[in-house]
Order: C-alpha cells, then structure tokens, then sequence
C-alpha cells in the first residue's frame, strides 16, 4: 500500500490550516472571555439597562405628568414623615403618644403566702 506523495503533502497541508484556523478561534474565544472584557460588557449593558428604564420613566411621566406628581408626593411625605411628625410635636408640646393598651399597668407583685 504505496500511498501517493502529493496526498500526504495534501493532507498535511489541511491538518495546519485547521490547527491555525482552531486556534485562531481559541485566541478570540480568550479575548472576548478576559475578566477586562467581560466587566467592560457588563457595565455597558448596566448602562443600556439604564438609559431604557430612564427613557421609558420619562416618557410615562410626560404622558402623565398629574399622576407622577402625585406619587413623588407621596413617596416624599412618607419619607419626611418623622420630620412632619417632629414638627407637629413642637407646635403642640403637651401633645404625648398614646400608650398602647397593657403597658400603662405596673407589674403585680407577688402575694405573700398566708400562713396556716
């Protein structure tokens, strides 16, 4: 079995274009796959992600502008509402809390025994 030269010469030929082309894939692969890169991507889709929900929010406000002044002031008063409530105290000082029910009552002591 005489295999022919040039068929060798061929095949050799083949076996290093596919050896260059797989690792030329494997050198891309590693690029794209590097923690620089793979961060990189991620803050631009963070970005993208951003931009979208800003663009959409503000869309839906222009298109109801009643309604989104309305949900930023209750959003703001419930979170200044420790501030209003201090500021309502001040106003009226003999102003106290009401105490929850239960609490107001001073512990029972213990009853001696009776002897006998």
């Amino acid at each position: 079995m005489s295999e022919n030269p040039h068929d060798v010469e061929a095949a050799q030929a083949q076996v290093a274009a596919a050896r260059a082309k797989l690792f030329g894939t494997l050198g891309a692969v590693q690029e794209r796959l590097s923690p620089t890169n793979l961060a990189q991507d991620a803050v631009e889709s963070a970005a993208q992600s951003v931009a979208s929900a800003a663009r959409k929010g503000a869309e839906t406000v222009r298109s109801r502008p009643f309604a989104a002044a309305a949900i930023a002031g209750t959003v703001g008063l419930v979170f200044a509402r420790g501030w209003i409530a201090d500021a309502l105290r001040r106003r009226n000082p003999h102003a106290t809390a009401p105490k929850p029910k239960g609490l107001d009552k001073e512990p029972k002591s213990a009853k001696p025994a009776k002897k006998g």
